[in-house]
């Protein structure tokens, strides 16, 4: 079989943002674009009658959608391509073209949805400043996000469409982050926010029928992770944050006729986490059918799916993903992706029968699947972690491997396809990927490495790899790479600092300085508060302690750097201040910064830029690994 490639990214599907209605289901189809540079998105619609999705839009740009009826969906673009415009328009699924509804004048338009009275509703994004574009001016905290760019004063409002008018029924500084609707109410996430943004925004509903807005969850109360309306209330996924603070796991609580109250612990994650750079839409976390709750959590390193009914009760466990899932005629349809493959769209029969529904991504090229691999971490207890073989592998040789580091610290590598580890594999490398300490996929006690980076994390890495080397006589240990994002960026500098095991490193978007990173992140703050449990104010030592850059002069590993120029998460500083310290000291390094692109890069900056920073962290390894 060929070997996994650099440039098969152009030749995989990414699926999500699925939407289902009584006897229909739509969600979003992207690909990579080689010769426009961005990703292509169309609309597909899927019925149990159906041997395969049916394409519904052809212009390549259209994603944001939602049902009028359960036969008519509504979309948002621009295909007549007029300056400063977008349009409403909406289709049949019985069949006939997409008719132009309403052509709105503003072209940061997304549809939420429709109300039962036939009031429209839409989010806005306030417009660029017409004048002093040469300049901005920034007052309150955070003055930028990741992904939206420059956000000083800069809000979404919502706004209604019907009878022929518009109404904003949001105030100039308020800010949204989650928005349902539900019959003829809406229900949103929001703050007033003059100068600082909090971690609790409150939960409010709004009758347009009654002009009127309701508080449910009042702010500074809950972090509330995501909400969903039934007959019977709202139910709430949240925490307090009390015990294990912004990482808490939540559980669950409804808002009925008696306000908000506790219902049930969870105590575990919410939704999928499953590290994948094959997943670029969105997907969702929370469902209702005949008035039960559905919901997903990561367990380990997969995810399954639960039902809330008189206590918590599993429905499924995916051997990967499920991403986004939904009811149609009582079947529950799901876009996933399983062991070693790619996402799909699936459907469930009976409790364990899973019916495939589309065929997007048949691989035709070589699939390392990964091996479980028992270790033991800094306490002592059994832990799995996993091995992707290189391609053709031979008992009687040698190879080179490469350790991957997940991000966040609070996600997971599972078993699913990873397109630059596989192109890695078919490289010759053996790679290897554990989820120490802090990982999700279990309970808050072993997520929380709370004032503990760079300790018991990286003790569990180094345990998990010289397991690796023990068991597996083939991987060269004189020809180690290391690399990760974000987190796994973090920990990459700061092994390079207290280990020279690894003859070779590719630092991406990575922390470096927690002094420098408290006032430049975008998050920086209360992540840096929440996570070393101090401030720059309260112990600037504790702060260094953790920092890598404080060992940069101890290291002596070749070190690639990737960062991008628009990340707000991990700004570039943090990657500048590793680079310099190691040339200073003439250790061989280099910086691949790419323009424009943010803390995404690797899951869905521009095509272009995906396959030239995976060229510079392929072609570093090679060239210090391969002999």
């Amino acid at each position: 079989m060929k070997p996994t490639t650099i440039n098969d990214l152009y030749s995989y599907t990414f699926l999500g943002n699925m939407k289902t209605s009584a006897n229909s289901l739509i969600f979003v189809k992207a690909n990579c674009s080689e010769e426009e540079n961005t990703y292509e998105q169309v609309l597909y619609d899927y019925r149990a009658s159906f041997e395969q999705p049916r394409q519904l839009t052809s212009f390549k740009k259209e994603s944001n959608f939602a049902y009028k009826d359960p036969n008519t969906i509504g979309f948002i673009s621009n295909r007549s391509m007029k300056k400063d415009r977008c349009a409403l328009y909406e289709i049949s699924l019985d069949g006939g073209e997409a008719m132009e509804i309403l052509e709105i004048d503003h072209p940061k338009t997304q549809l939420v949805g429709y109300l039962v009275d036939h009031t429209i509703v839409f989010l806005q994004e306030d417009e660029e400043e017409k004048t002093g574009s040469d300049y901005e001016v920034l007052d309150e905290t955070p003055f930028y996000r990741n992904g939206k760019g420059i956000t000083n004063k800069k809000r979404h409002h919502l706004v209604l469409y019907r009878n022929g008018q518009w109404e904003t029924i949001t105030e100039k500084l308020t800010d949204i982050s989650m928005i349902k609707i539900d019959h003829d109410t809406i229900y949103v996430l929001k703050e007033e926010v003059k100068h600082k943004f909090s971690y609790k925004p409150g939960l409010y509903a709004y009758q347009p029928s009654l002009k009127k807005w309701t508080t449910l969850v009042e702010p500074n109360t809950l972090m509330i992770q995501d909400f969903i309306p039934f007959s019977k209330g709202i139910y709430v996924f949240a925490s307090t944050g009390a015990e294990y603070g912004l990482n808490q796991n939540p559980d669950l609580y409804i808002i009925d006729e008696d306000g908000c109250h506790f219902l049930e612990k969870w105590g575990y994650s919410l939704g999928n986490t499953v590290g994948t750079d094959m997943a670029s839409v969105p997907g969702n976390l929370l469902a209702i059918h005949d008035d039960i709750l559905y919901f997903t959590s990561t367990k380990d390193d997969h995810v399954e799916l639960y039902r809330y009914q008189d206590g918590f009760h599993k429905v499924y466990a995916m051997d990967g993903t499920i991403h986004a899932f939904g009811f149609v005629e009582n079947s529950l349809y799901f876009i996933g992706a399983k062991e070693g493959a790619l996402q799909e769209l699936y459907c469930l029969k009976g409790e364990d029968a899973l019916l495939p529904c589309s065929s997007f991504n048949a691989l035709d090229s070589h699939v390392s699947v990964p091996r479980r691999i028992q270790y033991k971490d800094f306490e002592g207890k059994e832990q799995v972690g996993y091995v992707l073989y290189p391609i053709d592998f031979d008992p009687d040789k040698s190879y080179p491997g490469i350790l991957d580091i997940h991000g966040g610290p609070k996600t997971v590598y599972g078993t699913v396809f990873y397109h630059e580890m596989q192109v890695w594999t078919s490289r010759g490398y053996f790679v290897f990927f554990c989820n120490p300490h802090g990982s999700d996929g279990k309970d808050d006690a072993f997520a929380d490495i709370r004032g503990k980076y760079g300790t018991i994390d990286y003790e569990d890495i180094l345990l998990f790899v010289d397991t690796v080397l023990d068991q597996i006589l083939q991987i060269d240990p004189e020809r180690l790479g290391v690399t990760g994002g974000s987190y796994g960026g973090f920990m990459t500098n700061w092994i390079i600092g207290h280990t020279n095991k690894f003859k070779a490193a590719a630092s991406q978007r990575s922390i470096s300085n927690w002094i420098s990173f408290y006032n430049t992140s975008d998050i920086g703050p209360e992540f840096t508060k929440d996570q070393q449990g101090t401030t720059i104010e309260d112990d600037l030592e504790k702060l260094w302690f953790h920092s890598p850059l404080q060992y940069a002069k101890q290291a002596k590993t070749p070190t690639l750097f990737i960062h991008s120029d628009e990340d707000y998460r991990c700004p570039l500083s943090e990657g500048l201040q590793m680079l310099n310290a190691l040339l200073q000291n003439d250790i061989e390094a280099r910086m691949c910064m790419f323009h424009q692109e943010n803390h995404e890069l690797s899951r869905s900056g521009r095509p272009h830029d995906r396959i030239k920073r995976l060229e510079e962290i392929t072609n570093w390894m090679d060239k210090y690994l391969k002999k």
